[in-house]
């Protein structure tokens, strides 16, 4: 490991130990039976807590939407909150979209994941629909 990439560790551990003050649990689900279920827990990998930040009403994100014409257009996609987190490599798996993330109280499904090269994971999510 070269001293960069030491330090660049370092540096997310710190601010991961500054910002990330909220406990959130991840929730595992998986698609239901058929399409038309609902999605459901997922037995398969059991579910797990990490510190995460917690932020309400993040921009909206740009994405390219197909229309009905099949041309693309942009689309501005808004979510409730965002919650990162420092992924220090202990996590038994990664958050992926359709699972759940408790915060607060309050169960997030998560809508859209960004991933910027660090260490830190983004998940957008809207509140879980009971």
């Amino acid at each position: 490991m070269n001293a960069w990439t030491d330090m660049e560790r370092r540096l997310e551990t710190d601010a991961a130990a500054l910002f990330d003050t909220v406990d959130v649990q991840a929730v595992p689900r998986r698609n239901g039976a058929t399409v038309n279920h609902r999605r459901e827990a997922d037995p398969e990998r059991a579910g797990f807590e990490f510190m995460g930040s917690l932020e309400f009403n993040p921009p909206p994100l740009r994405n390219e939407q197909f229309t009905q014409t099949g041309m693309t257009a942009q689309a501005n996609v808004a979510f409730d909150a965002v919650i990162t987190a420092h992924d220090d490599g202990t996590w038994p798996w990664a958050p992926r979209r359709g699972d759940h993330l408790v915060a607060d109280s309050v169960t997030y499904d998560v809508a859209d994941i960004h991933r910027d090269g660090s260490s830190r994971r983004v998940f957008y999510v809207n509140k879980a629909k009971p």
